[in-house]
């Protein structure tokens, strides 16, 4: 079973949208949409984490939007700009009259006649524990905003041109990320990055360790190097991010699979079901099975 939403129309990715727009057929790769033209859809968000295969954005114009992304957790608001890499873990929390622009686009989508993937690190808002936000003055706001506008119009045209499409999306990226590159103050010092090298691969489904020690070995340092430099620069042992990861993966899993709880505490590393249900209530407050009914009700 495909745990990962490959397709923007998938209703957990976006489940305000039930009807594909002709030009879907012919970009079902990328979307865009106004959030204000679809309101009163937006009274139910994601409560629950999902792992999207899009990179997906944000940009208001006016409102706010809650969202957590990993362990983060932001607020978006006018003039300000979001966007989250694809694999990473996300929850729409809540909205409040937004106005601006969401949707998402696939690397195929915009590597289309490239070469190959390095194109994709320059943007630096892309890395997976990067800063996702990105704060805009009112001119550069008013810049972005006219990009956008054309990405929405050629989208919904229904003679749209992908090639078009990606030429707006790539100078869209480019503008946020010449802006984002503003606001970085200084470069991560060597503990920033082995922390955000240990985040990026405890939060990649392929990578399932439950020690510390295993971590450390994917990372060619030792364990004791790694709890150190991880508690430094979190507040956080490595012990307990992991704990968090495997937590956060479950939730997932439950959310978007049939998979039973056996399956899923193997899928996180745990061959142990009942000690799978054991830190799972003690990290939510109810069990697997109970967080899954409540997800069935909501």
């Amino acid at each position: 079973m495909n745990i990962i939403n490959d397709k923007l129309s998938d209703k957990k990715l976006f489940p305000d949208e039930h009807i594909r727009h002709s030009s879907m057929q012919k970009v079902d790769s990328f979307y865009i949409r106004k959030p204000e033209e679809n309101e009163h859809h937006l009274s139910r968000p994601h409560m629950h984490p999902i792992r999207a295969a899009v990179h997906c954005f944000f940009f208001l114009t006016d409102g706010e939007v809650a969202v957590d992304i990993g362990v983060d957790n932001y607020v978006i608001r006018k003039n300000e700009c979001v966007i989250i890499p694809a694999g990473q873990i996300f929850s729409i929390k809540s909205y409040r009259k937004c106005k601006g622009y969401m949707g998402g686009f696939h690397n195929d989508f915009l590597l289309a006649g490239l070469a190959g993937n390095n194109f994709l690190k320059k943007f630096d808002f892309l890395s997976m524990w990067g800063n996702h936000k990105t704060i805009l003055s009112t001119e550069d706001a008013d810049c972005i905003t006219v990009i956008f506008n054309r990405l929405f119009a050629e989208f919904h045209n229904i003679e749209c041109d992908n090639d078009v499409i990606r030429a707006y999306l790539i100078t869209m990226l480019s503008e946020i990320n010449r802006i984002y590159k503003k606001t970085l103050n200084t470069k991560p010092n060597n503990a920033e990055r082995i922390t955000g090298r240990f985040k990026e691969i405890l939060f990649d489904s392929k990578q399932k360790k439950m020690t510390v020690a295993g971590y450390a070995s994917l990372l060619n340092i030792t364990p004791n190097h790694l709890n150190k430099t991880v508690k430094s620069t979190t507040g956080k042992s490595p012990s307990e991010w992991i704990i968090e990861a495997v937590i956060t993966e479950a939730k997932i899993l439950l959310y978007q699979t049939s998979f039973t709880v056996s399956e899923i505490a193997a899928h996180v590393g745990i061959l142990d079901q009942s000690y799978f249900s054991r830190i799972f209530k003690k990290q939510e407050g109810v069990s697997p099975v109970e967080f899954r009914k409540m997800i069935e009700k909501s």
